[in-house]
């Protein structure tokens, strides 16, 4: 009776190689899921590192432009 009892709770407490297959293939699914999504989100990133560095080339430009219209005005 014992070891029916251990065989029973074994077979309660123990996964099947379905259950195991079904848990691998949902862990795939959400890794895929996950990549894309960290995928989407670099791409973002990416285009507002972009905007960023054109506004700061921008504004170092017209910096310059301001300088060299002070060194000229001064003769410097």
């Amino acid at each position: 009776m014992a070891s029916e009892g251990l065989a029973a709770l074994i077979d309660e407490t123990m996964a099947s190689k379905e259950d195991i297959k079904a848990v691998k293939e949902d862990v795939a699914a959400w890794h895929s899921e996950m990549n894309q999504k960290f995928e989407a989100v670099e791409s973002r990133l990416g285009r507002i590192e972009s905007l960023l560095m054109e506004e700061q080339k921008r504004k170092i430009e017209h910096l310059e432009t301001r300088m060299k219209k002070l060194e000229d005005a001064l003769a410097i």
